[in-house]
């Protein structure tokens, strides 16, 4: 497999600061991506929303949270040229059949957004039943250092996203298990590096509705073999920089999945 284009856009600063939003305003016509894996990502959401749909679907049933769906549903409607996926079924359920993207739905009310709404079936150690609800302050509670760097920096942001309004930005991760669908952690095992390893990569993007005081968060997940940065040198050298900077508790909250194992791989490959 060859490296894939978008290893340009991960940002790979030593920190500290460790965590940055990062975001940068996105045009509407490149919103949402679509590419080969396409058929067998949606293939993969449809089969986990017929078998385990509390887990991977929760919607609040407010007015607030009824109207920004099918609002949702029309926009992902149109930008793909779909159609919702069969009867009866909530809009943002039959929005999320039609992207490989996750969507995240968030009301602001109580004085802060919330998580109210979303159609999550390619969850990176996170379970949507824990966060459901939740502000978003407390959805990202066990992210290393986000409480200082960027939860006050967050909600700032959404408040000032005007309708129409759209940023993106991208994280990245080091997985030992290649399953996109990932509410819990696999069991520790030993792993050979790079060949038991993954580089996963999230672009998320963030869009002001009109019909509500509304966000739609949407996570598209990438994934490859980590084995592909032997032809990019230049990002296994940062990679391997970004992680011997790593706080303590940032080690701890994502090196544990497998980036402290390839940490000695990736710098002998970027030197």
């Amino acid at each position: 497999m060859a490296a894939p284009a978008w290893l340009d856009e991960l940002a790979l600063g030593p920190g500290p600061p460790w965590l940055a939003m990062g975001t940068r305003s996105l045009d509407l016509e490149g919103w949402l991506i679509a590419d080969e894996e396409r058929e067998a990502d949606l293939a993969t959401k449809a089969a986990l929303l017929d078998a385990r749909h509390d887990d991977v679907f929760r919607a609040i049933d407010t007015e607030a949270v009824a109207t920004a769906s099918a609002e949702v549903l029309a926009l992902v409607a149109a930008a793909t040229g779909g159609a919702p996926c069969g009867p009866g079924l909530h809009p943002l359920d039959a929005a999320g059949r039609l992207v490989q993207e996750d969507l995240c739905l968030l009301i602001r009310r109580d004085g802060a957004w919330h998580l109210d709404a979303a159609s999550v079936c390619f969850p990176s150690y996170w379970r949507l039943d824990a966060k459901i609800g939740r502000p978003i302050g407390t959805v990202h509670e066990p992210v290393a250092h986000y409480a200082e760097e960027l939860g006050t920096r967050v909600e700032r942001f959404i408040d000032r996203l005007r309708p129409d309004g759209a940023a993106w930005r991208r994280n990245w991760s080091i997985h030992d298990d290649p399953s996109h669908f990932l509410p819990d952690p696999t069991p520790a095992r030993r792993v050979d590096p790079p060949s038991d390893l993954w580089l996963r990569s999230e672009r998320q993007t963030l869009r002001g509705l009109t019909s509500t005081r509304a966000v739609l968060f949407t996570i598209r997940t990438q994934q490859v073999p980590l084995a592909v940065l032997v032809e990019r040198p230049d990002t296994a050298r940062r990679m391997a920089a970004a992680i011997d900077a790593w706080s303590p508790e940032l080690r701890a909250y994502k090196g544990r999945h497998g980036a402290l194992r390839a940490r000695g791989w990736l710098a002998t490959v970027g030197s």
